[in-house]
């Protein structure tokens, strides 16, 4: 399972979401994704479909939208959810 164990053990998504302020968890979730992807990918091609709304979480993040950030990052956590790709982060 590619990508499980990154995971597997984070809740809202599988993005770990400490209480920290909106920039600081919508830097954190991309960047997990982006590791996630970044694993992935190789093994399954057909989640490359995600990474046009990824490049839009990392626009809206550097215009200083972290809700609507954190709102694309989940949009991307539940395409790949919806995949059925085996190791994928968890809704």
């Amino acid at each position: 399972m590619v990508g499980q164990e990154r995971w597997s053990s984070m809740p809202f998504g599988g993005v770990a979401l400490a209480p920290q302020n909106p920039q600081q968890q919508c830097a954190m979730a991309l960047i997990q994704l982006h590791g996630w992807l970044q694993a992935t990918l190789p093994q399954a091609p057909q989640l490359a479909e995600a990474i046009p709304p990824m490049v839009q979480a990392v626009r809206l993040y550097r215009n200083l939208q972290f809700e609507a950030c954190m709102a694309q990052v989940q949009h991307v956590v539940n395409l790949v959810g919806g995949a059925g790709q085996p190791g994928r982060p968890s809704q």
